[in-house]
C-alpha cells in the first residue's frame, strides 16, 4: 500500500510548482514587477541568454523596462514535468510567448519565442517552493505581421498591463451593470459599450 501522506505532500509540492510558473507568467504579461520577484529565492540566478544573468532583483528591473517594448505578451506553458526530490525539484517547461510589437503605422507585429524555462526549485523554511535557479533555452523565434487594430475583434474585454487587469479583480464587472458603468473603458471602448 502506498504511502498516502508521502503522495499527498509530493502532490501538494508538485501545485505548488506549477503555480510559482504560472504566476510567474501572469506577472509578466500583467507588467507585475512584485508577482514576478515573489516567485524567485532572494539569492536565485536566472539566465535569460544574451539579455539578462543575474539575481532576482536585477532581473525583475530588467524585465519590466524591457516589456514596455511590446503592446502586449502572452506566455503560455506546456508540458511541464516537475521531479520532486525532497526539499529540491527541476522543473522542465516549455513555453511559447508572444510578443505584440507596434509599428511606425497602424499594423502590429508579432514575435513568437519557442523556449524551455530550464528551473531549479527549491523549498526553504518560511519561503516555500521558489526558483532558485533558471536557465531560459532557446528552441526557435518567428516574427509574423498581425491584422491592424481596427481589425482586431470587437466587444471583447481589453488586456490590461497592470494591476487593473481583469484578472486580478475579485468582482467581476458587468457591462449592464449601472454602478460600474464608469469603470468599464478601461476593459471596453466606448464604441463596444454602447
Amino acid at each position: 500500500m502506498p504511502d498516502i501522506a508521502a503522495k499527498l505532500e509530493l502532490l501538494a509540492a508538485e501545485r505548488d510548482i506549477d503555480r510559482a510558473l504560472k504566476l510567474y507568467c501572469r506577472g509578466i504579461d500583467r507588467r507585475d514587477g512584485e508577482l514576478v520577484r515573489s516567485v524567485y529565492h532572494d539569492d536565485a540566478i536566472d539566465d535569460h541568454g544574451g539579455a539578462f544573468r543575474g539575481g532576482p532583483d536585477a532581473y525583475v528591473e530588467w524585465v519590466m523596462e524591457h516589456l514596455l517594448h511590446f503592446e502586449s505578451t502572452m506566455h503560455t506553458l506546456q508540458n511541464t514535468l516537475i521531479d520532486v526530490d525532497g526539499d529540491i525539484a527541476r522543473a522542465e517547461s516549455y513555453c511559447v510567448a508572444h510578443h505584440v510589437r507596434p509599428t511606425d503605422s497602424d499594423e502590429l507585429i508579432m514575435d513568437v519565442f519557442g523556449c524551455r524555462y530550464i528551473d531549479r526549485f527549491e523549498n526553504r523554511p518560511g519561503a516555500g517552493w521558489r526558483i532558485a535557479h533558471r536557465i531560459v533555452v532557446r528552441e526557435w523565434r518567428l516574427r509574423q505581421p498581425m491584422l491592424s487594430e481596427a481589425e482586431q475583434p470587437r466587444g471583447f474585454a481589453r488586456s490590461r498591463r497592470d494591476r487593473s487587469d481583469l484578472s486580478y479583480m475579485g468582482r467581476l464587472p458587468a457591462r449592464d451593470d449601472d454602478s460600474v458603468v464608469g469603470m468599464l473603458s478601461r476593459w471596453w471602448p466606448a464604441s463596444d459599450l454602447a
